[in-house]
């Protein structure tokens, strides 16, 4: 009976384009959903036909899903007669087992010595490979005569496994494909990754047994099972099809490079992991799983940038409330109104000095600097005095040491709270269990590659590799650079000829402008993550990931951890769109492919899109803080308006240690925080208080 349902899913798949109508469905059923949301539904219905509908939808979407991972599975999956993907394969197999002998930069020019010792297979018409520790091409001819020069760094036992293994691979690939491997872009895992796969699992895992060595290639769909079964854990059955369905039809997350490959999903499972416990209040889980993902590819650093967010303005509403107390204990209320006229044109007059001085230092030092060949620290500070845009060193040095004292100041108030547990310690936590990960991996690389030698040439091929450009990349910086021409007329154009030219130039001679946006989305994501929930503040990270970042496209599985800001809320109108943009994403990067293949303007215009979704998550984030701020100051006045006898009128100090939304110590007479909270519900779309967010169908 299995087989026969298998085989009924094959052929489905077979006939139909799946990548289409899964998304379409997807979409239709979050309509539904959204319908059974609206309070005239509610009431023609009745409780308890609603909750019938509302669970019987889950049924359709189960088959969504189940249908999406037959289509992963069956579209192109056995292209080369194999699940396991040799491509991709070896050059994390390769890369990770013999990076003692070949580093970053020796790996094509030994594997060719090893095919010519073992049976010529590769042959290209350019009769070129790449050299990767130049990123330039090279006789492969040269390569031969200096084949000493690569065997000398194994010994003769390591050598010829390293050629059984190159034998295994280049069996598993066809000629055409085999000489392509040997001019791509080589190995990139980090040092840290690379001695945990590879002394771990490459290193224990012969190819010698065709089994063992599909046991690792099955370890990506293994962590996506865990990954859903987390999700569904933390977020329910509704979220985990739903996030299913996106990675089985995304264009971006297609099995062209990610099927049958070797650990090319952990970076981004933990990070959708983390998404979970964070939600579930394991915080420092969620820190050592982030450490673990920043340490396997680094760029999901930016991440922390929301949880960040959020740590900043809790310590920030704990030392204005520490000011408050300070000054009603010096009785300065209580003083004559010219003193306190003094003191408050004081403290106008510093934070005027200190705001003016702050955009002309940003302008006339920062970003100067940073857009600068020398970016030294004797650079900084020369910078700094220079007097460039007009502005005083003196004003400048003002800004600078004020800024400093202050951050000082911060962190000193912040482990004072922290000591006397007056700061809710959750985000302490997250970034102290990523601190210990990382600086633990750190520091056990460095005594396994014996130095910071390895370490080195990673940073070196990593820069070089950054600073290349591939029309194959996407994010803000190649949309920065695209350019239609001044006389190009959109409207006048058919679509297929909407096709840009990029232009790296552009990036070095605008990189001002190029700083000031990064600025601009960085102050609004910090203004984003006020008053919004701690899951959805660590998924508003991926806003200043987009436009700072510009991996290559396949790294958009990445996409699965804005899908949680959306999911969850599907019953509101407004989180659907954003969910559904992004399955429009998806099925529309099969168009593009149609129409320019790989080419620059096919990522151009995902970019476009997937930009489009990230600025609409950001105006939603921002949304739920004005309701979120609206409702707090309903809710005080409200409380404040029914007083009891020895009631304490309510008091913002208790802010800063509130989780998510509602303040922790706001009680007064009649209403705790807990009935404040649950208030609020009321009036934020799709807000879930701690006790009810594991409640289906909220989220």
């Amino acid at each position: 009976m299995v087989q026969t349902f298998l085989a009924f899913l094959n052929q489905i798949s077979a006939n139909y384009p799946l990548h289409f109508f899964l998304p379409v469905a997807a979409m239709i059923i979050m309509a539904c959903y959204y319908l059974l949301n609206r309070n005239s539904v509610k009431a023609w219905l009745g409780e308890k036909r609603l909750l019938f509908l509302r669970g019987f939808l889950l049924a359709p979407l189960f088959a969504v899903a189940v249908l999406a991972v037959e289509n992963y599975r069956y579209t192109d999956y056995y292209r080369f007669d194999s699940y396991l993907n040799a491509y991709e394969f070896y050059h994390y197999y390769i890369g990770t087992k013999y990076a003692r002998e070949v580093g970053y930069g020796d790996m094509y020019m030994a594997s060719l010595v090893a095919d010519s010792e073992t049976g010529m297979k590769w042959k290209h018409s350019s009769g070129t490979i790449t050299d990767l520790n130049t990123g330039k091409k090279v006789s492969a001819k040269t390569v031969l005569t200096q084949a000493d020069k690569y065997k000398s760094r194994f010994t003769p036992e390591r050598w010829e496994e390293f050629k059984k293994d190159i034998v295994w691979f280049k069996d598993r690939m066809i000629q055409s494909r085999w000489s392509g491997v040997l001019r791509d872009k080589g190995y990139n895992g980090t040092p840290v990754w690379t001695m945990l796969v590879g002394g771990l699992l490459s290193n224990r895992v012969s190819t010698d047994s065709d089994r063992n060595m599909m046991i690792l290639a099955v370890l990506d769909p293994l962590l996506i099972l865990i990954t859903f079964l987390m999700v569904l854990w933390a977020f329910g059955p509704r979220t985990a099809f739903l996030m299913i369905t996106l990675l089985g039809t995304c264009y971006m997350m297609k099995y062209w490079h990610l099927k049958g490959a070797y650990l090319r999903t952990d970076w981004v499972m933990c990070l959708v992991m983390s998404v979970c416990l964070i939600r579930k209040k394991h915080f420092a889980l969620a820190g050592a799983m982030t450490g673990y993902a920043t340490l396997s590819r680094i760029f999901p650093a930016v991440l922390l940038f929301g949880i960040g967010a959020r740590f900043f303005w809790l310590i920030l509403d704990y030392c204005l409330m520490l000011l408050r107390r300070k000054y009603l204990s010096l009785g300065l209320q209580k003083r004559s109104l010219g003193e306190r006229l003094v003191v408050k044109a004081t403290i106008f007059l510093f934070i005027f000095l200190l705001l003016w001085g702050s955009y002309a230092f940003v302008s006339a030092v920062a970003l100067p600097w940073i857009g600068s060949p020398d970016r030294s620290i004797s650079g900084f500070f020369n910078q700094m005095v220079s007097g460039a845009g007009g502005h005083s060193a003196f004003l400048q040095l003002f800004t600078f040491i004020s800024w400093v004292a202050l951050a000082l100041a911060g962190a000193v108030t912040t482990l004072r709270g922290l000591w006397l547990k007056e700061i809710d310690r959750r985000y302490f936590y997250f970034f102290l269990s990523f601190a210990v990960i990382t600086a633990t991996l750190f520091g056990v690389s460095l005594i396994y590659w014996h130095g910071t030698d390895y370490w080195a040439q990673y940073t070196e091929k990593i820069g070089r590799h950054n600073t290349d450009i591939s029309t194959w990349r996407m994010g803000f910086k190649y949309i920065f650079m695209a350019d239609f021409g001044q006389d190009f007329n959109f409207l006048e154009k058919a679509f297929k000829d909407w096709t840009p030219v990029v232009r790296p130039a552009w990036y070095m001679e605008k990189h001002l402008i190029w700083w000031k946006i990064q600025l601009l989305v960085l102050a609004v994501t910090l203004a984003a993550c006020r008053n919004i929930k701690d899951y959805r503040a660590y998924i508003l990270g991926f806003v200043p990931l987009f436009f700072l970042v510009s991996p290559t496209y396949y790294y958009y599985i990445m996409l699965l951890v804005p899908l949680l800001f959306f999911a969850p809320r599907i019953d509101h109108g407004r989180y659907a769109v954003g969910l559904a943009l992004m399955y429009i994403t998806g099925m529309v990067g099969f168009g593009f492919y149609g129409l320019w293949r790989q080419d620059y303007a096919t990522y151009y215009w995902l970019s476009v899109l997937v930009m489009i979704t990230v600025l609409y998550m950001l105006f939603l984030a921002l949304l739920e803080n004005t309701t979120a701020v609206m409702a707090q100051k309903r809710l005080r006045a409200l409380a404040e308006a029914t007083p009891t006898e020895g009631a304490t009128p309510i008091k913002s100090e208790g802010a800063p240690c509130c989780p998510d939304v509602a303040p922790a110590k706001e009680a007064s007479g009649d209403i705790s925080a807990g009935a404040l909270s649950e208030e609020i519900l009321k009036v934020v779309p799709g807000a879930v208080s701690d006790r009810q967010s594991d409640t289906p169908p909220v989220e």
